[in-house]
């Protein structure tokens, strides 16, 4: 298997790199700008293409790793193109197979290919992903190759419907992007407080470092700790009460959520009135 990339962005190098740290042979790169193919090649000693023909003739498994709005402008070039018993994937979390149908003048294999890790930096990236899943998407013929192929690199894969591709996204942003809005949102309180923006963060870092490392070792129930697990009505009125008017719904609805979990944990505990008052809030 001999890998090509289109595309030079941080997944394009990330993915090109760490592939090669493991020993997996690569073609190289072809982007838009020519000097970014050729900063890629360097960094994992591949080939920058001038061409996408010539990257597509030498690769057996080509990686479209462009963001998603320029993926169909990528599909209408490699259309004109041999594609004869090529693997072509693109690494979009919501976007499925199915954007390949463009590609019916030859024998293809269309596959989302898509890492659940957050690519925050092109260079060092790579790195940290030795525990990252692979989620697979695409037809039945070549599903247990990739999922080989993502084997022999160490990480685990799973295999995704199309019909689910847009919810099986929606996990990673809800648990990555918007978990760093709340993040952010609480450090904004703190703020308040007369904390700076970094003092914020570095008080409050201990306390999600702890809280992922419970998750992690005794999962969801067993990690539940605040005033909601603790059935603490009046704790939970003076928030709303200083909570900003747009920050409500929000502190709301997680909180219904961690009273459905906090009932599963302490069954003896009777939650009504903290659920009646938090859905009285909702109206």
């Amino acid at each position: 298997m001999v890998i090509g990339f289109i595309g030079c962005g941080k997944v394009g190098f990330s993915l090109g790199k760490y592939f090669s740290s493991k020993g997996i042979s690569l073609s190289g790169y072809y982007s838009k700008f020519y000097e970014d193919a050729i900063d890629a090649s360097v960094f994992t000693n591949s080939r920058a293409y001038e061409n996408i023909d010539d990257l597509t003739r030498d690769s057996s498994l080509i990686f479209i790793t462009t963001p998603d709005d320029f993926i169909h402008d990528v599909l209408q070039r490699l259309a004109n193109l041999d594609l004869t018993n090529k693997i072509i994937c693109h690494t979009s979390g919501s976007l499925t197979s199915s954007n390949f149908l463009d590609i019916n003048n030859s024998d293809a294999f269309a596959y989302s290919i898509h890492p659940i890790f957050a690519f925050s930096d092109k260079y060092n990236s790579y790195k940290s992903m030795q525990n990252a899943y692979f989620s697979i998407e695409g037809p039945d013929i070549h599903i247990h190759e990739l999922k080989d192929f993502i084997n022999s690199l160490g990480n685990k894969s799973l295999v995704i419907n199309k019909d689910n591709k847009v919810l099986y996204h929606l996990a990673s942003v809800t648990v990555s992007n918007l978990v760093l809005s709340l993040i952010n949102t609480g450090c904004s309180y703190l703020s308040q407080c007369g904390l700076s923006e970094n003092d914020a963060l570095e008080a409050l870092l201990p306390l999600i470092q702890n809280n992922i490392d419970n998750i992690k070792e005794n999962g969801f129930i067993s990690a539940l700790t605040g005033p909601v697990e603790r059935n603490d009505l009046e704790t939970v009125k003076h928030h709303i009460d200083s909570i900003p008017k747009y920050d409500a719904p929000m502190y709301k609805n997680l909180s219904l959520n961690l009273l459905h979990l906090s009932e599963k944990k302490h069954s003896e505990r009777d939650y009504n009135k903290l659920e009646e008052y938090l859905k009285m809030q909702e109206e």
